[in-house]
This record gives structure tokens, sequence and C-alpha cells, in this order.
């Protein structure tokens, strides 16, 4: 077992890796925090970077996504500009950070939404970056067609057995979920720009913060469909240890255990 000086020094290449660097490789200082609350300052370097961040099961772009989305959920707009910062520097393409905003859409609102693609737009013009934007979005398309591209897509992600959310024989729920189906599965879903994994593990981090018991057993077992393994399923909410507290990662750890107990996946 590594050592706590072990684990505070396996940091040094992962803050290098996230850009949280000086031109002479020494870490960034957390001015606040190296004050008045040094010891703070090392568990974030040693528990979170050190112990976390080069643990293997999720690669270091999954650990970025997942971060972004969970920091833009939460509106903590001041520490998402680093980790903006750290998706480029990792090698996430300014496509991919915006459709993660574009992705939580319907999951987060809009407000938050647009306040994060703000961000990530100032980081982008700081750095000189000229994002060339996906334009798929056709307004000619007849709302049937969007439809039945959201049955589709719902359909593959989460499968047929799912817990229904609308009531059909009621008309604002049967409006509802047509709505759903056309706008967040039919249009969102289906962009390029991030592979269907990505999109899923984006709205199960959300998940962990903003949804219920049923909405996190759903994007548990559409993760696993999708193709990411129960390991590193459980890892990203190991991860969110860090951002979201224990009580919440470990809800969704327990939920987690429970999908893979019931064999429904």
């Amino acid at each position: 077992m590594a050592s706590l000086q072990e684990r505070y020094d396996a940091a040094q290449p992962v803050l290098a890796r996230l850009g949280r660097v000086d031109a002479n490789d020494v870490p960034l200082p957390n001015i606040v925090a190296d004050e008045i609350a040094p010891d703070l300052a090392r568990l974030i370097r040693e528990a979170c970077f050190g112990s976390l961040w080069t643990r293997p099961a999720l690669s270091i772009e999954q650990r970025s996504l997942a971060t972004i989305s969970i920091i833009t959920v939460l509106r903590r707009d001041d520490n998402l500009k680093g980790h903006i910062q750290s998706g480029l520097d990792v090698g996430l393409s300014p496509v991919q950070i915006v459709e993660i905003m574009i992705q939580l859409l319907f999951y987060a609102g809009a407000p938050i939404a647009n306040t994060a693609l703000r961000v990530a737009y100032d980081v982008f013009t700081e750095r000189g970056i000229k994002v060339e934007p996906i334009r798929v979005f056709d307004p000619t398309e007849a709302p049937e067609a969007l439809y039945q591209r959201g049955l589709a897509m719902r359909r593959q992600v989460v499968g047929d057995d799912l817990t229904a959310e609308f009531d059909r024989e009621d008309e604002i729920d049967a409006a509802w979920e047509r709505y759903m189906l056309e706008y967040s599965w039919g249009s969102v879903w289906n962009r390029p720009g991030l592979d269907l994994q990505s999109r899923c593990l984006c709205v199960l981090t959300a998940q962990t913060l903003l949804g219920t018991d049923r909405t996190i057993s759903n994007f548990i077992r559409a993760a696993l469909r999708l193709g990411l393994s129960e390991v590193q399923v459980k890892e990203l909410f190991f991860h969110l240890t860090f951002y979201i507290g224990v009580p919440l990662a470990r809800r969704s750890m327990a939920l987690a255990k429970q999908v893979y107990g019931s064999g429904r996946v």
C-alpha cells in the first residue's frame, strides 16, 4: 500500500496532465488554503489528485468529462473554468466540451447549461480557440420523424423494460413524454460530437446529484448496456465522492449494487 507521501507525490503527473503546474512544473498554489488551511490543501492534492485521479478503472479523459459535468450541475462556475481548461489539456476537444453542456440541457435545465457554455466560451476565447459549431438540427424535419428517432434512441439506451415516467392517459403527461422523446432523445442524444457512452456518463454523473433512485438505477443499467463495466460505473461514484460528498456518492453506489444483484440490465 502506498504511503501518504507517495500518494501526495503521485498527484504531480496528474496535475501536470491537467495543466495545473507552472512553467517549472511546480503545482499552482491554492492561495487561500495554503494560508489558512494548509491541511486542506494537502488533502485536495493527496486524497483527490493523488488517490482518486490516479486509479485505473476510468481514463483521465473520462474523469475530466465527469468532473466537468458535476461542476456544471453544481453551478460552481468559479471551479468550472479551471476544469474546462484541464479538460482541454487532457485532450477533450472544444466540441466535446460544448456537447457536455448540450447533453445536460434537459437534465440540469437551460439556465445552467447556458451559464456553463458561457464559461467554456470565455476559456476558448482566452486560448484563441476557434470552435466550428455542429449544425445538425433541421427545422424542416417532420416532428414524427424526430419522435421516432427519439423512441429508437431511448430504447437503445434504456431498453424496453423501463418503469413508465408518464401516464399516457393524462393529456399533459402524454404531451410531455412526446416532448422529451423529440427534443432530448431525438435531438440531443442523437447529436455527433460525443459517443453514447460519454453522453451516458454525463447524464449518470448529473443524476447522482439531481436524480431519484429510479432514474439513477435506469442510467446505471443504461451505462452497462452501452458498454461501461460494473467496475467503471462504481468507480465513477467513487470518483465523485470528492465533488458531491460521501452520502450522495454512497447512495448511487448502493443503487448500483442493487442493479447488479437484480441481474436486470
